[in-house]
């Protein structure tokens, strides 16, 4: 299956196995000439199966059993971050919100409260607030400005929008101890 989407202004041809793949990014879909092309194959598949079971057993989680379909939507967005330094952007874990136009980046360890901070923010400030990505947003860095992009990969809860903000500041929760 192929499609073109487009993430923090650069356009993508998509070539996966699934069809879910391109069902995740529909929100994203664009026409017109790809920058470049994240194709994604079985062995692709298969190395993102065994990271994510190395990475259960470190972090000491029953190893989850994924489906393909949702491997390769891994595999896919790995590809995407990987090529988007080219473009100097890059993948940042975190969530992010917009207020009057501008983006609060908060990161820290996974399961410590990023999620909730923004959910915060958005229940304080009500339509103030537009949340841009809760997991994974593109950030692209350059002479003038930082500017954070939403993507489809926006966590668990599908929590984003297509838009893009400047940064205005980033909060990192660091562990206690």
């Amino acid at each position: 299956m192929t499609g073109i989407y487009e993430m923090a202004e650069k356009k993508i041809k998509i070539i996966s196995l699934h069809k879910k793949v391109h069902d995740y990014c529909r929100d994203y879909r664009s026409y017109g000439e790809p920058d470049f092309t994240a194709e994604t194959t079985q062995s692709d598949i298969d190395y993102e199966r065994v990271r994510s079971a190395r990475t259960d057993a470190l972090e000491g989680l029953p190893q989850r059993v994924s489906s393909d379909s949702y491997l390769e939507e891994l595999a896919v967005y790995r590809k995407i971050a990987e090529k988007m330094p080219d473009y100097d952007t890059f993948l940042f874990h975190g969530s992010a919100v917009a207020v009057d136009g501008q983006c609060y980046l908060f990161t820290a360890k996974s399961g410590t409260g990023k999620s909730t901070h923004t959910r915060l923010w958005r229940e304080l400030l009500g339509d103030k607030a537009v949340m841009v990505n809760d997991d994974k947003p593109l950030i692209r860095a350059d002479e003038n400005e930082v500017v954070v992009f939403g993507t489809p990969y926006n966590g668990k809860h599908r929590l984003g929008t297509n838009i893009s903000v400047p940064l205005k500041a980033v909060c990192i929760r660091r562990p206690y101890g």
